[in-house]
């Protein structure tokens, strides 16, 4: 029994504490929605305007932005329903045909081999090109045999991810 006091005892700050910061959340929660909601409408009430010493002028300017604000609602409906249908624009897409070349590196193959085979098939310009470019890819380890559907328009990155995937 002493042990569950004890405990209570050490604790009881910190349980008090997070008591205390749910409460402040809540509050400062519902608080917050109700100053940043939009669409909170402030009403005024004509009746009560009347029973007090508020001049004439100022009560007929509320009552006749009340009439205003209802007939600029029913434009706005009535526009909504008499609204002509928008003509969509379609978009043209270009669609372009891209031949690719079937390579084959047998397993085992350097990098500089795998360089001179794309080489061959007119798939690089420099084999250097595509060594630096694995290099600073870090894939030049990743490199993997294979058969590979290549794009005769891929870059040198494109080429070098195909192959080390």
């Amino acid at each position: 029994m002493e042990k569950l006091k004890d405990i209570l005892h050490d604790f009881s700050d910190v349980i008090f504490a997070f008591v205390i910061i749910i409460a402040m959340f809540t509050v400062i929660t519902f608080n917050l929605g109700d100053w940043f909601d939009n669409n909170s409408v402030v009403a005024v009430d004509t009746a009560s305007i009347e029973e007090t010493n508020i001049p004439e002028e100022l009560t007929s300017i509320v009552e006749e932005t009340e009439v205003q604000d209802e007939e600029e609602e029913k434009e706005e409906d009535i526009a909504e329903i008499v609204e002509e249908p928008e003509i969509q624009e379609t978009e043209v897409v270009e669609i372009t045909i891209v031949d690719s070349i079937e390579i084959t590196i047998p397993n085992g193959t350097p990098g500089v081999g795998i360089a001179k085979i794309l080489l061959d098939n007119q798939l690089i310009e420099s084999t250097r090109d595509f060594v630096e470019t694995a290099e600073e890819l870090n894939l030049a380890l990743k490199l993997k045999s294979g058969t590979f559907d290549i794009p005769t328009n891929a870059t040198l990155e494109d080429i070098v991810r195909i192959i080390a995937r």
